[in-house]
């Protein structure tokens, strides 16, 4: 077996599980295919204890009126032969009351984010927390739930009293380590004694907080030492969940390395006899494997991974990883991303939309000639659903390779995920029985004699280059990508999108002196806010870069440009000059294809320029048809 270290059993108490791989709890449009995924232990999330506004307005899993709905849901989480594990928490102080004057419990008296009074527990308080904590605990035990995971980590209640950035007591119950972990350390022994020695307990924690002020290495350590004779396992993260700039290192963007958090786990399974689990960017079997072998973890916990593509786990263990989707850490799949209003999967169209949509359609009656001109990411993708549903497909690209605007990413810092989307499509399609036909520019003539029944248009865009004097020596963003450094030279990008961010980030981060312009008040706008905040983050430590909002350029010279702001015009230095202003559809090309079949269809950057997420949905949309 390719990855065998992976599926290797491991007992934890008295659990015996088949294999390393953990799925991370995402109870979000979880279905059939998610729970059969193949993870030794799934974990079942948001367990709220028995207390109000311990998970926002939620009913008790097992009170009288919903614990005949927690065994169904228990029961459809079995299904697939995992052992299945509670998510056991309470949000302290930093989740939304269910009426505005709630007054929430955390460590420390204040107001909230949305604006709920926070009081600091008394004693009696946090006795009461312990116990609630410990009989959700049994209770899951006697409904039948495998094992529990304490969620200690992501600014939750317990983490509120352990953080120094967060407790501000001046009682026993903070100040040095000893008192902040007084409390969390009085939750695990309840829930230890309440469940008895043979259940198994697990203790998820947030290994750097990624705050100003968060609780270090050494103290995560200590902490553990003291919690390790009531714990069976430990599940390491990092960052927050409510605050937004931790959350960008709980679900990392692209902008990060993969495994992000082996070398903390590293350091924690060092110190500890029990076996330790690791969670954050494991994107890959070859990364999965890597983490057991070189002994960072015992497990490796799965998420966003498992919702890009359902049968992740299955692929690996055939050794078929080059068909597994890869996910590309845009951020969409987490609601706050897109404030709810573009909530999904760039690679899974089927996350979000299972009412209508199942990925695995039933083969056509009538085989139909379907012809897709465009060989970017969405006109493989529709390409590659026709076929998989039974239709003869016709694929013309006028480059000498498929990829569209992706071709260009190779040496690109922060495209690695992209870049393995790019290259997993050109793989199935090699893999299908598409007839690709490069080098071929499609003309309503040709593509007539073709006699397609279906015509998918997905020709994509072209750069928007503004009516500016001398902006024609300026490199377009594929340019810019592929153009080596400009050692020693000023770099000027003209907007301030997520492309031109990205690319002022690549010429700073080189050693070069960079201005980036743009003319809104905001960077990166139509990015999610996972991509923005990390952008900015990244920005910030860039000291060679200058960003001019509110700034229009005039003119461009061969050494500097002119540009205004705020009716004061300014000379900027410009040994190279890029533009990144927009794209714009090739409309009128594609308007010329219609009137061939009445079944034809407009997808991708031709459309509307968008991201991989729409190319994707309209990809599947367009080639999934009868």
């Amino acid at each position: 077996m390719k990855f065998a270290s992976l599926f290797q059993p491991l007992k934890i108490n008295s659990l015996m599980i088949a294999n390393r791989i953990i799925s991370a709890p995402m109870n979000e449009a979880l279905n059939d295919k998610r729970v059969r995924c193949g993870a030794g232990i799934l974990i079942a999330g948001c367990g709220g204890v028995n207390l109000p506004n311990a998970w926002f307005d939620s009913e008790y899993l097992f009170s009288k009126a919903q614990i005949q709905k927690t065994r169904q849901w228990l029961n459809f989480m079995r299904q697939g032969g995992s052992a299945v594990s509670l998510e056991v928490m309470h949000m302290g102080g930093v989740g939304r009351g269910a009426h505005p004057e709630d007054v929430l419990w955390g460590s420390t008296d204040g107001i909230n984010a949305y604006g709920n009074r926070v009081k600091a527990m008394t004693p009696a308080e946090m006795d009461q927390t312990a116990a609630a904590f410990a009989q959700t605990c049994r209770d899951a035990k006697e409904l039948g739930f495998d094992m529990v995971m304490l969620h200690f980590a992501h600014g939750w209640l317990p983490a509120q009293f352990l953080s120094p950035a967060l407790n501000h007591r001046t009682d026993s119950y903070g100040g040095c380590l000893e008192n902040r972990m007084t409390f969390p350390l009085a939750i695990i022994k309840a829930v230890r004694e309440a469940v008895g020695p043979d259940y198994p307990v697990d203790l998820r924690i947030s290994a750097k907080e990624w705050i100003e002020g968060g609780i270090g290495l050494d103290e995560v350590l200590t902490f553990l030492k003291q919690a390790e004779p009531y714990l069976d396992m430990v599940n390491v993260s990092a960052g927050q969940d409510m605050d937004k700039q931790g959350n960008i290192h709980m679900a990392t963007s692209a902008l990060e390395p993969h495994g992000v958090n082996r070398q903390l786990a590293r350091a924690i399974k060092q110190t500890l006899a029990i076996p330790v689990a690791v969670v954050g960017a494991i994107m890959t079997p070859q990364e999965a494997a890597a983490v057991i072998e070189e002994q960072d973890a015992d497990l490796v916990v799965l998420g966003r991974s498992l919702l890009a593509d359902e049968d992740w786990i299955h692929k690996a263990e055939v050794g078929r990883e080059a068909d597994i989707v890869p996910c590309l850490r845009c951020g969409s799949c987490m609601h706050w991303t897109t404030d709810r209003r573009d909530h999904g999967c760039s690679v899974n169209p089927a996350y979000m939309n299972g009412s209508w949509m199942s990925m695995e359609r039933p083969p056509v009656k009538i085989r139909r000639h379907v012809v897709v001109i465009g060989g970017g990411p969405a006109g493989m993708k529709a390409a590659l659903t026709a076929a998989q549903r039974g239709h003869q497909v016709t694929l013309l690209e006028q480059k000498s390779c498929l990829g569209g605007a992706l071709t260009v990413l190779d040496q690109a810092k922060y495209k690695m995920d992209l870049r393995r989307y790019r290259d997993y499509l050109i793989e199935q399609i090699g893999k299908s029985e598409v007839n690709v036909r490069l080098n071929t520019k499609a003309t309503p003539e040709s593509v007539q004699a073709l006699n397609p029944d279906h015509l998918i248009l997905a020709l994509g865009g072209e750069p928007v280059i503004p009516p500016i004097p001398g902006i024609e020596r300026g490199l377009t963003p594929a340019q810019a990508y592929t153009s080596p450094l400009p050692e020693g030279k000023s770099v000027v990008i003209l907007g301030g999108g997520a492309i031109g961010c990205e690319l002022a980030l690549k010429f700073a981060e080189a050693g070069c002196p960079v201005a980036l312009i743009e003319q809104g008040s905001q960077l990166h706008r139509g990015e999610n806010q996972l991509v923005g905040l990390a952008l900015d983050e990244h920005i910030s430590r860039c000291d060679n870069l200058t960003i001019h909002r509110e700034t229009r350029c005039l003119q461009v010279n061969p050494d500097h440009v002119i540009v205004e702001k705020a009716g004061v015009r300014l000379t900027i230095p410009a040994g190279v000059l890029i533009v990144c202003t927009g794209i714009q559809p090739l409309s009128e090309e594609a308007d010329r294809f219609y009137g061939i079949t009445c079944h034809t269809w407009k997808i991708g950057d031709v459309k509307r320029p968008g991201n991989i997420k729409a190319a994707t949905l309209e990809g599947w949309i367009a080639g999934s048809q009868d």
